[in-house]
């Protein structure tokens, strides 16, 4: 190991942030494969143990985004992707709300992944659902012209986290590549609906999201460690317009009439079993899970202009289920 790099290791011992330098020639390190397994698991659980720093995290996304596949579209694209890592097991409602959303002439572009930590991520359920998942981004286009939504399957564009795979499965929590994730979208997005696990990723997120140029975002957080917007307990978000960020902010779900609901009820489980949830939320059926999405949608309204309050929001999330429109979508994306 050169010595560069045991300054670097002795700073995370001691659980001192790293430079933008430091942190450039970690993650070049990390991907050129300079340290071998054991050496990288030690660093990323250091990096885990002393809270990863906003240099940190957006010195990773600048040079990952770098050599990520680009992908162009056309429109002003959202996204709906969390960080994950929160080990709920809960629903794919991400995935949901950014399908509910496409149904508002909303252009999606949903960034994800295979489960790392649950039993179901987004990639898994769509899979499940009968969505196919391609790397050809000819196709790619294809499908976001017709459907004004698309499904990127994160390796597909970032070849070059392969380097990590074996050792992000063979650890127990979430790494800093999970931070990373919502942040490596391989298209120019407008706005997005990013949550977050970790209280204190809300601020380090916002930056980034600032950092990048987006016209509207919230940064998201539920007490109970959702990477999403729950109805199991109040919400805490922060807005991005544009060059600003604001100031932190409470969304309590009994105040916008929903039920407050437990831990529990908000479990998913194997892709097949989210998949058939998926299909019965969309058939209209009520209860914890569609209450979840519906708030998430409307959130996701407000940031891209569609609805002036969560309440105006959730009535337009509602209809769109009890119309069918969503029903009809889900049935267009799986039959295309």
């Amino acid at each position: 190991m050169k010595k560069d790099d045991v300054i670097i290791i002795n700073k995370l011992l001691n659980k001192i942030d790293l430079n933008s330098n430091e942190s450039k020639n970690l993650i070049k390190n990390i991907l050129n494969s300079n340290f071998n397994e054991i050496q990288t698991g030690i660093i990323l659980t250091l990096l885990n143990t002393k809270k990863e720093s906003l240099t940190e995290i957006y010195s990773f996304v600048e040079h990952l985004r770098s050599l990520a596949t680009k992908l162009k579209l056309k429109g002003d694209l959202m996204d709906t992707c969390g960080t994950g890592g929160d080990n709920k097991n809960s629903f794919n409602f991400s995935t949901a709300t950014s399908i509910l959303l496409s149904t508002f002439d909303i252009n999606i572009a949903k960034h994800g992944n295979r489960s790392v930590t649950s039993k179901s991520g987004s990639f898994d359920v769509l899979e499940s659902l009968g969505i196919k998942i391609t790397s050809n981004l000819k196709s790619l286009e294809r499908y976001y012209q017709k459907h004004n939504i698309c499904f990127l399957y994160a390796p597909f564009f970032h070849s070059s986290l392969k380097t990590v795979a074996n050792i992000r499965k063979s650890i127990p929590f979430k790494t800093i590549f999970n931070l990373l994730g919502p942040l490596l979208n391989p298209v120019k997005l407008k706005y997005q609906l990013l949550g977050v696990s970790k209280i204190e990723n809300l601020s380090t997120h916002a930056e980034c999201l600032k950092k990048m140029g987006l016209k509207k975002a919230w940064v998201v957080f539920n007490e109970d460690g959702y990477d999403e917007l729950t109805t199991t307990s109040k919400n805490f978000y922060i807005e991005v317009n544009r060059n600003q960020i604001k100031s932190k902010k409470i969304i309590d779900p009994e105040k916008l009439g929903f039920k407050k609901r437990k831990e529990k009820d908000l479990l998913g489980g194997t892709p097949e079993e989210n998949a058939f949830l998926m299909k019965r939320l969309f058939e209209g059926e009520t209860g914890a899970i569609r209450d979840n999405v519906v708030l998430n949608t409307a959130a996701a309204l407000i940031i891209c202009e569609k609805a002036k309050s969560l309440k105006e929001g959730i009535k337009k999330a509602e209809e769109k289920i009890d119309s069918g429109l969503a029903k009809q979508k889900l049935k267009q994306l799986i039959k295309c």
